[in-house]
């Protein structure tokens, strides 16, 4: 028979394990909605092969130029999408919506 600490631990590691893997599951179902809004609403100004961070003022940045801003996180990002910038279309997103392309958004992010 274990002793109870070790049989304490096991059990916390095994009702742990499948809510981690609920969340990431659920972390990957949102960027795939995301990138499939993405693809739908926002291609054509921010996902061009080899699109940078913007030019100039009227310039569009690409979604991995964003992402990879120095210090952006997915809490800047949903606030600027919450802010219905003057420059883009107005696509009524739900708050959902908003987190979806959020996440496929810094999704983008490569390691530092």
């Amino acid at each position: 028979m274990p002793n109870r600490p070790v049989a304490g631990l096991i059990l916390l590691l095994v009702m742990l394990v499948p809510s981690t893997m609920r969340a990431e599951t659920a972390a990957s179902e949102l960027v795939a909605e995301g990138q499939r809004l993405a693809g739908n609403l926002c291609a054509k100004c921010h996902m061009n092969e080899g699109q940078g961070e913007k030019q100039g003022p009227m310039g569009i940045p690409g979604f991995r130029a964003v992402a990879n801003r120095p210090s952006q996180t997915f809490e800047d990002v949903v606030g600027w999408l919450n802010s219905v910038p003057a420059m883009m279309p107005n696509h009524n997103l739900s708050g959902h919506e908003i987190d979806a392309l959020a996440a496929f958004i810094m999704s983008l992010r490569e390691s530092r």
